[in-house]
């Protein structure tokens, strides 16, 4: 075990995925600690972008790709990231829920045809746009039920942390190591943001981190299941986690004094697809998985 962790793989699997993500997080948070009192709209800004901020830092930590025009699929992520830390704080400001659903449907639109096209520009017109509708519209469809109102900062964190942890366990059981990276780094940049944000008391995710984390979480299931060849039994359990995490979440929120509940219900119920995904993934993996 201690060689193992020695190892220059591990060490560098440390350094990429855990360690660099985790020192962006602390330093935005400490950023937006520092103005919390000269300049709080400032600091609810910053704060609100922990998770993005940490996500990229990762991203170019793993992948280190950041061409324009976009060179791979991976290549539009970063991109996408950028257009939604301009555009949503835009549209929570113009137009409040529906602007912001309508912010949703486009990207998830977009991003489905951006992140599919190599595979979809191969197929019958009918079969691409039937694959690229149904994939925008589950997408965009869950995207929209997590920026509800009252859909607490906690408990959507907590659920995106299920679902990226289990898809950090899965992708590299298909054969992806590089999609179990991005989806690792997704999940450091959470548990960093829901430590530090309830250690310091700075305020929760802003509408363009949870639109980023709706983008990312969406991006990272798409390219397991139609690059990395995981089956479509174990993307509609990831689907299910978030679903079922986000009832759990309406549910509970209907009491006022739910207490503890209104985290541990939520990670509950999204875990139990999240273990079933796990399950089918260990069981499958002596078949291998292509991807990237």
């Amino acid at each position: 075990m201690w060689a193992l962790f020695h190892s220059s793989f591990v060490r560098s699997q440390l350094m990429r995925v855990v360690l660099v993500p985790a020192v962006v997080a602390a330093l935005a948070a400490m950023s937006s600690r520092f103005f919390s009192r000269g300049a709080p709209p400032l600091a609810a800004a910053i704060a609100g972008l922990v998770v993005p901020a940490a996500f990229l830092a990762g991203y170019f930590a793993v992948y280190r790709d950041f061409t324009f025009p976009p060179a791979t699929v991976l290549s539009w992520v970063p991109w996408f990231i950028v257009a939604l830390l301009i555009a949503a704080p835009v549209a929570s400001r113009a137009g409040g829920v529906s602007t912001r659903a309508a912010l949703a449907i486009l990207v998830a639109a977009s991003g489905t045809a951006a992140l599919l096209w190599p595979i979809l520009e191969r197929e019958p017109l009918s079969v691409a746009l039937a694959t690229w509708a149904l994939a925008a519209a589950a997408w965009s469809a869950l995207w929209v039920l997590a920026d509800a109102r009252g859909v607490g900062d906690a408990p959507f964190a907590a659920i995106a942390l299920i679902v990226s942890a289990g898809l950090a366990v899965v992708a590299p059981l298909s054969g992806s190591i590089l999609l179990g990276e991005l989806a690792a780094t997704l999940a450091v940049a959470l548990v960093a943001s829901l430590i530090l944000n309830g250690l310091s008391k700075s305020p929760g995710l802003s509408g363009a981190g949870r639109a980023n984390i709706a983008f990312v979480l969406g991006a990272l299931v798409l390219d397991l299941r139609f690059y990395a060849g995981v089956g479509a039994g174990i993307v509609g359990a990831f689907v299910a986690s978030f679903a079922l995490g986000l009832g759990a979440e309406f549910a509970v929120r209907r009491y006022r004094r739910a207490g503890p509940w209104a985290v541990l219900a939520p990670v509950l119920a999204a875990s139990i697809p999240v273990v079933a995904a796990v399950t089918i993934a260990f069981k499958a993996s002596s078949v291998g998985g292509g991807g990237y």
